[in-house]
């Protein structure tokens, strides 16, 4: 399986394929630390799983780079993006906010939206920073491979 991480976080990815690499030993991680990045990536193709960051900068950061505008919602971005393309790629939503951008849009009105507009590819939210996400993210990968 060819499964695509999209995190600007170094630390919190490679604790997330800790996590599944430990399930499955011939899975292949690809990373992507930007929302262009991960856009650039998606369009490319041959992904079996995209998991994603809700808010992420909009370039990849790097020590000449700042990483531009952070995209708050860069994670429904993407897949309104795969949608409007017609690519149906599983997606898994891992982030550790409740709230998102100046108008605090809560977790739990996009996760309303994405039950109502994203099911083609939506799976799942996943709460990084609450107890027991790695189990919940096992359990829908399980979900995913049946």
């Amino acid at each position: 399986m060819r499964i695509l991480i999209v995190e600007d976080i170094e630390a919190k990815m490679k604790v997330i394929e800790e996590c599944i690499s430990g399930v499955r030993e011939d899975w292949e991680f690809i990373e992507a630390m930007s929302y262009s990045d991960g856009l650039q990536k998606i369009y490319l193709g041959g992904w079996d799983l995209v998991l994603m960051d809700m808010s992420l900068p909009t370039y990849n950061i790097s020590h000449t780079e700042s990483g531009g505008t952070k995209k708050p919602v860069a994670g429904k971005e993407l897949m309104a993006r795969m949608l409007s393309r017609k690519i149906f790629i599983p997606v898994i939503i891992i982030t550790q906010f409740d709230t998102f951008g100046d108008n605090q849009l809560s977790l739990e009105s996009l996760n309303k939206e994405f039950e109502e507009n994203y099911t083609k590819i939506w799976k799942g939210t996943i709460s990084y920073d609450k107890p027991g996400w790695q189990e919940q993210l096992l359990k829908l990968l399980d979900e995913i491979g049946k």
